[in-house]
């Protein structure tokens, strides 16, 4: 999952209550209404966490 750092804690809670391990991707806050650059770093900071977590 590809979450914002403003909602892990929420994703963490859910994860918890149905007993599941949460496995995510955490960028900065906010994705929407971002210029093209900003989004650009969302996206380039999504890919290298992926990256990391499948090694690939």
């Amino acid at each position: 999952m590809i979450a914002t750092e403003t909602f892990k804690p929420l994703v963490l809670a859910q994860a918890k209550a149905r007993k599941v391990e949460a496995r995510m991707i955490v960028v900065k806050h906010p994705v929407g209404g971002l210029n093209a650059e900003e989004l650009r770093e969302r996206i380039e900071a999504a890919t290298k966490g992926l990256t990391e977590a499948t090694g690939k």
